[in-house]
């Protein structure tokens, strides 16, 4: 028997279960069960490939036990079972004495798998079996010592390999699933950081509205109250938001008026601007309506408000607010005196996690960004280095009816 037939048959067998092994890499993800299912296919395939290419001659199908060999090792007894019965129909033609020798050989696989597979060294146990049976039998068919030698050694390479291969599988797959459990975790700790983030800019204005409360004044403390509780209210939608990971399913949008919008938003940060020198000013009063979520929109407006009072260096600071009508959107600009940003910072402003500040969180942004383009919209930024900075938001236009 030539040594290239011998190896053919390694190739043969080793081919679907490489296949099946290298294509765990790309997966996104891994589950226990279609992994079992994809190796037990995996073997059926090696099975098959073999009884169809390989030629009839005992000592070469020793390649056929392997698939059986390594499912029992494996411990997927169904599997061991379905091959050895495929197995016993491919070799119905064989004389009886022939026929009889193999079946029981293969009965003696599950004889061996049941009084051995608590044993610690299982594995040796069954492989070592298997050489010993195996040499025996192809002994009894008179074969050349050469031709047995080399079956046996290359079947126990290949077993070997195969069972090394798995346990790299094994490997790979525990770590797809630590990567998942880090990826849940960064995921909670996102939402923490944005929940945290954006809970401080409604509190930070009912503080600075308690601080200025005057309970003898009760029309200015009512006007108060009134802003205190959407604030409130605001900060609860906040946290539904962030309920699931932060993730906001939909938005509830009604007609807005750009304008009315952004003076309430005005005199809702106008003590925390006043305090800073710091001054929101809007263009000429328009009608410029579109269809929005007030409450997040109110969220998105206030952030890139406060990122423009917290980039000051100047001992005043304006914040200048334009919105126009185009051909088929709103388009709203902000633009600020302040600190502005480099080449490189630009680059990456919006990304989770980046920011400028000291004490930022590198969330806001994001946060704001993920709200605009729910109502399908976008936001781009321009900036020059200690000149200041100009976001431009566009939403689509209100369709008339």
């Amino acid at each position: 028997m030539n040594i290239i037939n011998f190896l053919l048959g390694a190739i043969l067998l080793l081919f679907p279960i490489l296949l099946y092994l290298s294509s765990l890499i790309p997966l996104n993800e891994f589950s226990l069960e279609r992994n079992k299912l994809y190796f037990s296919l995996s073997l059926f395939s090696s099975f098959l490939i073999l009884a169809i290419y390989t030629n009839y001659q005992r000592q070469q199908l020793i390649f056929l036990f392997i698939p059986i060999v390594i499912a029992f090792i494996l411990k997927r007894k169904s599997t061991a079972i379905y091959l050895e019965i495929l197995l016993l129909i491919y070799f119905h033609n064989l004389e009886v004495s022939k026929f009889f020798i193999m079946l029981g050989e293969l009965v003696s696989f599950f004889i061996i798998y049941r009084l051995f597979f608590h044993n610690t060294n299982y594995k040796k146990i069954f492989i070592t079996y298997f050489i010993i049976i195996e040499g025996i039998v192809l002994l009894s068919l008179k074969l050349s010592p050469y031709n047995i030698l080399l079956s046996l050694v290359l079947a126990f390479i290949c077993i070997n390999l195969i069972l090394k291969l798995l346990k790299k599988n094994e490997y790979i797959i525990d770590l797809s699933f630590k990567e998942k459990e880090l990826e849940k975790e960064r995921r909670l700790k996102t939402s923490i950081f944005k929940l945290t983030h954006e809970l401080k800019n409604p509190l930070a204005v009912c503080n600075g509205y308690l601080e200025m409360m005057d309970l003898t004044n009760e029309s200015k403390t009512k006007r108060y109250f009134n802003i205190l509780k959407d604030e409130i209210k605001r900060s609860l939608t906040i946290i539904n938001d962030f309920s699931s990971f932060g993730k906001i399913k939909k938005i509830e949008k009604e007609e807005l008026d750009v304008y009315f919008l952004l003076e309430e938003i005005k005199e809702t940060l106008k003590p925390m601007f006043n305090n800073k020198n710091a001054f929101i000013l809007l263009d000429d009063d328009k009608e410029i309506y579109f269809e929005g979520d007030y409450s997040r929109l109110k969220q998105v407006f206030i952030n890139l408000l406060k990122n423009a009072l917290e980039a000051k260096d100047k001992d005043e600071i304006l914040i200048n607010i334009k919105a126009r009508e185009l051909k088929d959107k709103i388009k709203i600009t902000i633009k600020d005196n302040g600190c502005g940003m480099t080449k490189e910072e630009l680059e990456h402003i919006g990304d989770i996690f980046y920011t400028t500040k000291e004490n930022g969180s590198g969330i806001g942004l994001s946060y704001c960004k993920e709200i605009i383009e729910l109502h399908g919209g976008n936001i781009n930024f321009k900036s020059i280095k200690d000149k200041g900075t100009t976001v431009t938001l566009y939403f689509p236009k209100l369709q008339e009816s």
